[in-house]
């Protein structure tokens, strides 16, 4: 079973428009079928507690955490498997937060390409991806692919 990382604030939801990403809630429900640990962490308190609520989104996650300041590391590494760290997806929209941590954890690291963040170049090999997709739709398509490949092995 894989479990999968998502970052809150321009992977899933637009903090500016107070909405959805287009194609958050195919991609969660679509893994909530296939039964994959899904987990969000993102900046924020009590106000992003909020918006899941408000968006009814927070039955797609085994585990919601918001904190405030620079994304850490440990909160991370709870949900990375030690003897499979390739099983934990990270999928977040800034090479110089989430995708370094997921790689740190030598997790597998998916760089979502869209918004604000998307000409944020890695300043090193440590922020590189090992995905790079442009859409949540994109993913979809990536996340279709490797449940059924997991499903014929």
């Amino acid at each position: 079973m894989y479990t999968i990382i998502f970052d809150w604030k321009r992977t899933l939801y637009d903090p500016d428009s107070k909405k959805l990403i287009t194609g958050t809630l195919k991609i969660l429900k679509f893994l909530n079928l296939k039964l994959a640990n899904v987990i969000l962490i993102g900046k924020g308190s009590d106000e992003m507690h909020n918006e899941v609520k408000r968006l009814k989104i927070k039955k797609y996650f085994s585990k919601i955490i918001f904190q405030e300041g620079k994304k850490d590391i440990k909160v991370f590494s709870e949900f990375v498997s030690i003897k499979n760290p390739k099983s934990t997806i990270i999928v977040g929209d800034r090479v110089q937060s989430e995708i370094e941590i997921g790689n740190m954890l030598d997790a597998t690291t998916i760089w979502l390409k869209q918004g604000k963040f998307s000409e944020e170049s890695p300043l090193n090999k440590i922020q590189e991806p090992i995905f790079t997709f442009n859409s949540l739709t994109d993913l979809l398509d990536f996340f279709t692919l490797k449940f059924n490949q997991q499903i014929l092995a």
